[in-house]
């Protein structure tokens, strides 16, 4: 009895190590803001903007990349969390060895977003098919850790002026994921061939995208899809976008960079790159969940899936006939019992 009690108690400290983060806004707390026409009876899209590194105050991003105004327009309702303050006041996230964590406190900034996630889905109405990260710089290296650990919550992951892991072996994915880096090829901050930040290394862009490329099983050569323009810092169609075409599954994964040519650390986006980001997160979506016992297709196993067996019992609909072996009967019917809720 002794054992178990210490058992318990040691599960309990884990747990609770696991919801605790200092120095951060906890997750059912951030602010969270909503399209005009929200209806909690429609599923929504939700986009979470991570921050760059950044000093006393992630405030100045309003300005910088003032995105929460156009994803409400757009029909998304929108969070933007703050990491950990350092040592020297600068906002940072955990996100890989060469960025950010300058004074290695390792904060758990990956069970921390995870948290917000869960904490915005018991609150609001979110299409789980629609979760998008979208980072800056320090953001979004870690947009590219997020999209390592945990592929299976987020339909895409935005890594502006980001990069992932130069050890391309830490990152090891569970299932496809969609990613777009988006950067500018005169960035002197995160150098667009790689470097280093202290002594650690970073990779390239073209590394960078071209790892995902080949996890998802696409051509490595990108193919050009046309010019737009994205930062009104630099002019005319300055923008490249190039696509990693033949994913072995490009509805669940994929890989597609914008090029800025002559772009800096910092892109400033015209209306044009925003039609053009939110359009991306909105053909970018996770494939529905197959689930052969929702006989309605509205994605849940409830008492209408139920009462549309019964309906067409002994024939051989092939909505009710869970099973197909031609015949509807208390085998479907056990089926859809034991497959209550939402399909996953």
């Amino acid at each position: 009895m002794v054992r178990l009690v210490l058992i318990l108690i040691l599960l309990m400290g884990v747990t609770s190590a696991r919801g605790d983060w200092p120095g951060q806004v906890p997750p059912g707390e951030v602010p969270v803001y909503l399209p005009a026409d929200y209806d909690s009876d429609v599923p929504s899209p939700l986009v979470i903007f991570l921050h760059g590194y950044s000093p006393l105050t992630t405030a100045w991003y309003n300005i910088l990349l003032p995105l929460q105004e156009d994803a409400n327009a757009n029909g998304y309702i929108f969070a933007k969390p703050d990491g950990n303050q350092d040592a020297i006041g600068e906002f940072y996230w955990n996100a890989t060895d060469a960025c950010c964590d300058m004074f290695d406190n390792n904060p758990d900034h990956v069970g921390y977003l995870m948290a917000l996630v869960d904490s915005i889905q018991a609150n609001y109405n979110i299409d789980p098919q629609r979760i998008h990260l979208v980072g800056h710089s320090n953001g979004g290296f870690m947009c590219h850790r997020m999209a390592c650990e945990h592929p299976e919550t987020f339909a895409s992951v935005v890594s502006i002026s980001g990069a992932m892991w130069n050890d391309e072996s830490i990152c090891q994915p569970s299932e496809p994921v969609h990613v777009l880096q988006i950067h500018g090829t005169l960035d002197p901050v995160i150098w667009w061939l790689g470097g280093l930040i202290g002594l650690t290394p970073y990779p390239g862009v073209n590394t960078t995208i071209e790892y995902w490329a080949a996890r998802h099983g696409c051509s490595t050569e990108a193919t050009f899809a046309g010019s737009m323009d994205l930062d009104w810092l630099v002019w005319f169609d300055e923008t490249n976008r190039w696509v990693y075409e033949g994913c072995d599954d490009a509805s669940a994964g994929s890989a597609e960079l914008w090029e800025i040519f002559g772009g800096l650390h910092f892109p400033s986006f015209t209306d044009e790159g925003k039609a053009a980001l939110f359009n991306y997160l909105d053909t970018h979506s996770k494939p529905m969940p197959v689930c052969p016992e929702d006989v309605d297709g509205d994605q849940h196993v409830d008492v209408v899936d139920i009462l549309l067996v019964i309906d067409q019992w002994e024939t051989d609909d092939a909505a009710s006939d869970v099973n197909s072996d031609g015949i509807v009967d208390v085998v479907d019917l056990l089926m859809v019992v034991a497959a209550w809720g939402a399909c996953s």
